[in-house]
């Protein structure tokens, strides 16, 4: 693990500076707009190799969070099923151990129903933060941003920019989406959660992969993720994959889950 330099962000951002991108990006604005206009920061660098940055609703309180991020420098080492220049070639990224956006406030809706691993409503800035995250590595000058999706629907959501390392994992989750499009994310979110996706390859529930993903800023690695191997993988490996939704088991489920 790489260690960051003291006392700044990712060893170069200040609270100061840090407040600025907020503003920049227009996040502050949004959660001004959301009703929260009194937002205290709060910036843990003690750890040299993981920092942390929360945003809260007035006070320093637990139950008042609104967003947390928590990072740390990673390096990737490129180990490819396939012949690249780039296999065994180390690159430093950033890694996001945890980011929460939530909005302790509200309730979940059918407009808005929760997904594996919420406590709260989402804030609906993943995206936003997401592309500040990568603005602030780019100008570290790091080769990409790297996310370890612990739920079917974050992996989902961040493959329109992110691709697994393992084009193996890529090609399931892009298997899994053919195969149940026609049901809400919700769902198909939930059904992963519940053992009720079938793998018909194996015959077994479907159990998640938990594998990491990246969105590149070097330009070799774009390349590697672009090319015609690594999709040609994924492309082959798919037909591997075979899943199917049991509809019966998952709404046994939920009735069971709606009723605690």
């Amino acid at each position: 693990m790489v260690a960051f330099s003291l006392n700044f962000f990712l060893g170069f951002y200040s609270l100061e500076g840090l407040k600025l991108a907020f503003e920049k990006y227009e996040v502050i604005r949004a959660l001004n707009e959301k009703g929260f206009k009194d937002i205290v920061y709060d910036l843990d660098t003690s750890d040299p190799y993981v920092h942390r940055l929360t945003l809260f609703n007035k006070q320093k309180c637990k139950d008042d969070i609104l967003i947390e991020l928590v990072l740390k420098k990673y390096n990737v080492v490129i180990d490819m099923p396939f012949k690249t220049p780039l296999n065994g070639k180390c690159f430093e990224t950033v890694a996001i151990e945890w980011m929460c956006l939530q909005n302790p406030y509200v309730d979940f809706s059918k407009k808005r129903p929760r997904l594996p691993g919420q406590k709260f409503p989402g804030l609906g800035l993943a995206s936003k933060s997401v592309e500040l995250l990568m603005i602030m590595s780019w100008r570290l000058n790091l080769a990409g941003l790297v996310n370890t999706p612990d739920h079917y629907h974050n992996a989902y959501l961040y493959s329109k920019i992110f691709y697994y390392l393992n084009p193996e994992f890529q090609a399931r989750l892009m298997a899994i989406a053919r195969d149940l499009k026609s049901y809400p994310l919700d769902t198909i979110a939930w059904a992963i959660e519940w053992d009720a996706v079938l793998d018909l390859t194996t015959g077994k529930p479907l159990k998640w992969m938990v594998g990491k993903q990246i969105v590149p800023f070097n330009n070799d690695l774009k390349r590697l993720f672009d090319s015609r191997e690594y999709n040609k993988i994924v492309k082959t490996k798919m037909k591997d994959h075979k899943f199917k939704l049991n509809i019966e088991k998952f709404n046994e489920i939920k009735a069971q889950r709606s009723h605690e």
